[in-house]
């Protein structure tokens, strides 16, 4: 803790009003990483009316892929990837988590990828870094903005699950397939048919019961920002309410169930010109947000795994259904007595820097230094509730009339049980020291500096902290904005490695040369024409966890000493890894920047090669398993990644009307280099040389369709086979068909291939924008749907599932597609196969916005997630398990300018 104060100390010494990469890569449009494709400014982002600022970013900057998430607003959170891997997120130079910003704060998002810039981070580097700034304060008068946004979200392709006759006629001929007595008899098929005991033979829509058709949602936002000479700030509040679309089922107001998400964003930043050559800049920003009725997240399951035949919502002596199979689970009981739970998150970030122009001494040297300090705290509040509920055991006798023998489970709470504790904790830190030179001419611009970056990251919980240490040096180089180049040397270490072996070097040189500021070149409509290049390293230290060095010991087990009483012992446990290392990322890329007709169209080109090595990969496939102890990892796994980035636009303006085109495409091939795999008695059987995230499974050759055939096929291994299960290809031809007959099949489970395009039209003062966005050669499996799973475990089948495929039965099985319906867990059928594998490729309209702008004011209506193109129409293609259901949802909103 001395270490962190003297940085502290330092820190109030030496404040930066920017970061060194800041300085000399996202904001020096002479760098190699600069490129208008590059950067998202506001505007753009504004158009998204999403509470999610990753949202905003569908297709907007090559090379980042992002996915949706599910679930209700409070975790439904889109994932980002460049190039496949999760990228460092800065904000305002520092690391943050980019779900506690709003749209209203940004001022512009930047991606970094070229190597040198990615050097400048060490270990945290190799995955690319999207680099976000806030806004600040401008000379001038108070300029105030307000904005109120209302929104209606809906379901988007929910499962629609069968009724109860259809539930019990299609279980009857599952067990009657496995070889079982049906559950239920004529009458009571017809029973659930007719609805003529809705109590004894129910048939519940519990989708209905527990959904609205309608969730909601209300954002607005003030912002103010002005200054002088001296000072300049800008100031920010943001409110957030969403209702979920679970239905508001409260019975009792002290501790409510109702479903909602609040959040409050305020934030300041402020900039200073304390001397002419001392400046300073404060940023604050301060998160609150609740989340209420949080067990309604589980209730998605119990609605996907209860049949509509299960039991009534209530019985007619208004106890709460269930039975001895989904004992207490009724979706209904639980969303609404099952007790409530709610969340309370509180966030702080504060950096303070200061940059000293030290011409007195030096004409061009400067110190640069910044500080952070980040705070995030949860605390839970929550109540059990037990509650009553009644099994009928309903039947229906020989003469038709219907007895029940009800037996009644648990009992009512007088009052609920309540408890509250604080949930998690942690502060991060984040100094960083630089002193630079920087000397321009006509001529040539010069620039160099050397510097320190200390990270701390203190979680709650053990093995969750986090430190980083760099030193490196920065220098670049501009002949008359013809010529650049860009050296880094950085000397990185994490506290994830060994005491000895914590610190890395990492390199990277860039440079470019722009064409068209040669005299000797003159192309007719270019304005501007540029080749750049880039090598370097950088690493991921996340691609390891705590003392993964040190020997691993745990409980033995429990042994009696004849009769006398036993004792637990302790042995080892998974042997160290030697030689632990991070990954590290061996970059090049060859790009090209191209701008013509009076800058109407923007090309930027990307090739690039990506050599990851050091990875940790599982050895125990590959290690004797006699020495009786679970082997170690080892950091030798070795992939390489190829492909390309485009991003192309045109913008032109015609009089009163302008329009613009743009579009994003990106395209990665992996290979595996090195996997550390055992022998192998058959080629196809190796990972080495596939791509990584290849699919793998059984080649299905139809379905069995009677004994005969069965016994007339090779043995299938995995569990014993009926009329109407899958028929897998023998591959080696032992007659045998078990795990040596995997082969790859089909793409990878990320996509090759991610674009967007967006089209904007406006006439005066109306525009029209839409964004589509885009995925290809991506291989899903319906194995992760549970509607593709029927009847398993007691679970529920869905009409979704049976109008879409054809069910293998003995009468249709020249027609089938799916194998025969089953209560068993047969492993047989339900493994990875070709039968399963679908091609996941999609294109959506992520956005379509129509807006009317004037100075002083804007109205608009939007769209998100109007529609898909893809081969999976039963659900989102994105969103294949249980989870709260995607959602489509429309905006309207008012915007005043003061």
């Amino acid at each position: 803790m001395n270490r962190i104060y003297l940085y502290i100390i330092i820190g109030l010494c030496f404040m930066s009003l920017r970061t060194v990469a800041q300085s000399h890569t996202a904001t020096n449009k002479n760098s190699i990483d600069y490129a208008s494709q590059n950067v998202v400014e506001s505007d753009v982002l504004e158009r998204s009316p999403e509470t999610d600022v990753k949202k905003s970013l569908y297709g907007k900057l090559a090379g980042l892929s992002v996915f949706q998430g599910k679930g209700r607003s409070s975790v439904n959170f889109a994932s980002l990837k460049y190039h496949g891997f999760a990228p460092l997120i800065l904000v305002d130079g520092f690391p943050r988590d980019i779900n506690n910003i709003t749209m209203a704060e940004i001022e512009s998002i930047t991606l970094l990828k070229d190597a040198a810039s990615l050097a400048i981070y060490g270990v945290r580097g190799a995955n690319g870094v999207l680099n976000i700034t806030t806004k600040s304060g401008v000379k001038g008068k108070m300029d105030i903005d307000v904005k109120y946004q209302f929104g209606v979200n809906e379901r988007f392709r929910s499962p629609e699950f069968a009724d109860a006759y259809t539930y019990a006629t299609k279980l009857n001929e599952a067990l009657t397939l496995d070889g079982l007595a049906p559950k239920y008899s004529a009458q009571e098929v017809g029973a659930f048919q007719s609805g003529a005991y809705p109590y004894a033979y129910p048939n519940v829509d519990w989708q209905k019961e527990v959904y609205e058709d309608y969730g909601f949602n209300h954002q607005a936002h003030a912002t103010f920002k002005g200054g002088g000479e001296k000072y300049r700030y800008f100031v920010a509040g943001v409110y957030s309410y969403d209702k979920a679309m679970y239905k508001d089922l409260n019975e009792n107001s002290r501790y409510s169930t109702v479903p909602f998400d609040v959040r409050l964003n305020l934030r300041a930043n402020v900039d200073a010109d304390l001397t002419n050559t001392t400046k300073m800049k404060v940023g604050l920003m301060v998160r609150m947000q609740e989340v209420n009725g949080s067990y309604a997240q589980n209730v998605s399951r119990r609605v996907f795994y209860t049949p509509s035949a299960a039991f009534p919502v209530k019985t007619e002596d208004g106890i709460y259904g269930g039975n001895n199979i989904y004992t207490k689970n009724n979706p209904v009981a639980f969303l609404s007595r099952n007790g409530h739970r709610k969340d309370i998150y509180k966030t702080m970030n504060a950096n303070i820097g200061l940059h000293q122009d030290l011409k007195a001494i030096i004409k061009g040297l400067y110190a640069d230094a910044s500080i952070s300090f980040d705070n995030y705290g949860a605390l839970r509040e929550w109540s059990v509730n037990n509650y009553r509920y009644s099994d009928l055991k309903s039947q229906i006798m020989d003469d038709g009339t219907v007895v029940m023998t009800p037996e009644i489970y648990g009992k009512d709470s007088q009052l609920p049980s309540f408890k509250n504790k604080f949930e998690k904790l942690y502060l991060k830190t984040n100094f960083k020291g630089a002193l630079g030179y920087q000397n321009k001419t006509a001529n040539h611009d010069f620039a160099m500096n050397l510097m320190y970056d200390y990270q701390s990251d203190l979680n709650n919980g053990r093995n969750r902290t986090y430190e980083r240490q760099s030193y490196l040096t920065n220098m670049s180089y501009t002949y008359k904005n013809r010529y650049y180049l860009h050296g880094v040397v950085n000397y990185s270490g994490t506290n994830l490695l060994p005491e000895d072996q914590k610190y890395n070097t990492y390199y990277a040189v860039s440079g470019a040369w722009t064409l068209t500021e040669e005299n000797f070149i003159n192309i007719p409509g270019v304005d501007l024409f540029k080749l750049r290049g880039s090598y370097g390293t950088s690493g991921w230290d996340r691609s390891i966890t705590h003392e993964l060095f040190r020997q691993s010991y745990g409980s033995s087990g429990y042994y009696v000493f004849g009769l006398a009483s036993g004792a637990s012992g302790w042995s080892e446990g998974r042997l160290p890894v030697q030689d632990l290392k991070i990954t590290t990322s061996e970059r090049s890329i060859i790009g090209m920047d191209l701008e013509m007709f009076k800058n109407r169209l923007a090309i930027s080109l990307d090739g690039f090669y990506e050599k990851r090595s050091d990875n940790l990969v599982d050895i125990s496939n590959s290690v004797s398993g006699v020495i009786g102890i679970d082997v170690a990892k080892m950091s030798s796994g070795v992939n390489e990644y190829k492909g390309v980035d485009i991003s192309m636009g045109w913008n032109d303006d015609i009089g009163n009307f302008s329009y613009g085109l743009s579009g994003t495409f990106s395209f990665i091939r992996s290979k595996i280099i090195d996997f550390q795999e055992s022998y192998k008695q058959y080629d196809y059987l190796y990972r080495t040389g596939n791509r990584a995230g290849q699919r793998y499974g059984l080649e299905s050759v139809g379905f069995f369709q009677d004994q005969v055939d069965i016994n007339n096929s090779p043995v299938h291994t995995f569990s014993t086979v009926r009329p109407g299960d899958i028929k897998y290809k023998d591959q080696n031809g032992d007659n045998r068909v078990d795990s040596e007959d995997v082969v790859k099949m089909y793409q990878t489970g990320y996509p090759e291939i991610y674009y967007g395009f967006n089209l904007n039209i406006a006439y005066k003062s109306i525009s029209l924008s839409a964004d589509f966005q885009g995925v290809a050669n991506r291989t899903i499996n319906l194995l992760d749907s549970p509607l593709y799973k029927p009847l398993i475990g007691n679970g529920n089948v869905s009409l979704t599932f049976i109008d879409r495929e054809t069910i293998w039965t003995p009468e249709n099985h020249d027609r089938a597609t799916m194998p025969r319906l089953t209560t068993a867990a047969n492993i047989n059928n339900y493994r990875n196969s070709s039968t399963w594998y679908r091609d996941g490729s999609f294109l959506k309209l992520r956005n379509l916005r129509l807006a009317l702008d004037r100075p002083k004011f804007s109205i608009y209506i939007c769209g998100t997630n109007l529609f898909s193109f893809d081969h999976i129409d039963f659900t989102d293609p994105e969103q294949l398990g249980i989870a709260y259901p995607t959602v489509r949802s429309y905006w309207a909103g008012l915007k005043f300018n003061f």
